[in-house]
């Protein structure tokens, strides 16, 4: 099993290098890929903040790409919960897999944040 990074999955969501978009779809044919949630949070990160998507667009894709029978992650529920409150809320995604840590797998999230603290409680 492969894992990959962020290039991989911003090529093919962003189909904005045709040669390196055909890789990125040849490796992820060909392969079992793990993508780890860090790797998640960075996608988001550069197509909110330097290709300017919008959030709900980054999480479709995203939801549709983890479906991907070669895609692997830490926990579906966890990543999926995670982009789907972060589509849906005014949190960062970071905010987001942590509360989805939280509801999935029963973690406590220790934070002094005010106002996440009161989304954790929902």
């Amino acid at each position: 099993m492969l894992i990959g990074d962020a290039n991989i999955i911003l090529r093919i969501i962003l189909n904005d290098n045709k040669d390196m978009t055909e890789k990125a779809l040849d490796l992820i044919e060909n392969n079992k890929v793990l993508i780890k949630n860090e790797v998640f949070a960075e996608v988001v990160y550069v197509a909110l903040k330097v290709y300017k998507k919008e959030k709900y667009r980054i999480c479709d894709v995203l939801i549709k790409f983890i479906k991907s029978e070669q895609i692997f992650t830490d926990s579906n529920e966890v990543i999926m919960l995670s982009l789907n409150t972060f589509k849906d809320s005014s949190f960062d995604f970071v905010d987001c897999i942590l509360y989805a840590y939280k509801k999935v797998l029963g973690y406590e999230v220790a934070t002094f944040d005010e106002k996440l603290k009161k989304f954790l409680m929902k």
